[in-house]
C-alpha cells in the first residue's frame, strides 16, 4: 500500500529556514539532543535483543522487523550527533542500558509504547524547544526522527496484530527496509519511489530479509 507523504519536516523547514543553531547556541536543544540519543541508544539495542528473541522463537519474520529498526534508530543517533557537531560540541555515545526481554507479545508491546512516548511526548517537546531557540538542525533531526517513530509503532501494531490473531509471523512481512537519511522503516517499498518523510530515493534503502 502506497504511504501518504508527511510534510511535518518540509512544513517546518519552510516556515523556520532563516533560524539556524549557529549563535547563541541552544543550550537547552543541546540537552535535548543528548536525551534523544541516549532514548535512541537504548531503543537500538532494544531491538537488536528483540530481534535475536523472536528468531530464538522461531518469528523469522519479526526478527527482520526489529533488527532493521534496531539500524533505524542508530540512523537517529548519527543525525542528532551531527547537529551536536555543527553546533561544536562533542559526540555523545552513552552505553545502552540492559534491555528487559519478555515473550513476543510483551516484546512488541513494549516497543509500541516506547515508539508512541517518543512520537507523542518526547519530540513534539524536543522540537517546540528548538523553535523557540532557534535551532533549524535540531529541528530537521527532531522532526524526521518523529515522523519515523510514528511508523516504527504503527508497524509493530501490525505485526502484534498478526500474531495475536494467528498465534504465527507468517504473514508480517519477509523483506524489510530502511531509509538511511531519516530511519523511516518499511515493510514493502511497492510504489514507493522515494521516502515519504526525507524524500530519500528508495534505491537507496538498507535491505533487511
Amino acid at each position: 500500500m502506497k504511504r501518504n507523504v508527511q510534510l511535518t519536516t518540509l512544513f517546518a523547514v519552510i516556515a523556520l529556514i532563516a533560524l539556524s543553531c549557529a549563535s547563541p547556541k541552544s543550550k537547552q536543544t543541546v540537552e535535548n539532543l543528548k536525551a534523544a540519543i541516549s532514548g535512541e541508544t537504548d531503543a537500538s539495542a532494544k531491538y537488536q535483543a528483540f530481534s535475536a528473541k523472536a528468531a530464538e522463537d522461531g518469528y523469522y519474520n519479526i526478527a527482520k522487523m526489529f533488527a532493521a529498526a534496531s539500524a533505524a534508530e542508530a540512523i537517529h543517533i548519527k543525525n542528532h550527533n551531527d547537529v551536536l557537531a555543527e553546533m561544536d560540541e562533542e559526540q555523545f555515545n552513552p552505553v545502552a542500558k540492559t534491555p528487559e526481554v519478555n515473550g513476543m507479545v510483551a516484546n512488541l508491546q513494549s516497543a509500541i509504547e516506547g515508539e508512541t512516548y517518543e512520537f507523542t511526548v518526547m519530540y513534539p517537546g524536543f522540537i517546540d524547544v528548538a523553535i523557540a531557540e532557534d535551532c533549524i538542525e535540531a529541528l530537521i533531526s527532531f522532526s524526521m526522527a518523529n515522523d519515523a517513530e510514528a511508523e516504527h509503532a504503527r508497524l509493530y501494531t501490525e505485526a502484534l496484530e498478526i500474531l495475536n490473531e494467528t498465534g504465527t509471523d507468517e504473514t508480517v512481512a519477509a523483506v524489510w527496509y530502511v531509509c538511511p537519511i531519516c530511519g523511516d522503516l518499511f515493510n514493502t517499498i511497492e510504489d514507493t519511489d522515494n521516502c515519504p518523510i526525507c524524500g530519500e530515493n528508495s534505491t537507496s534503502f538498507k535491505v533487511f530479509d
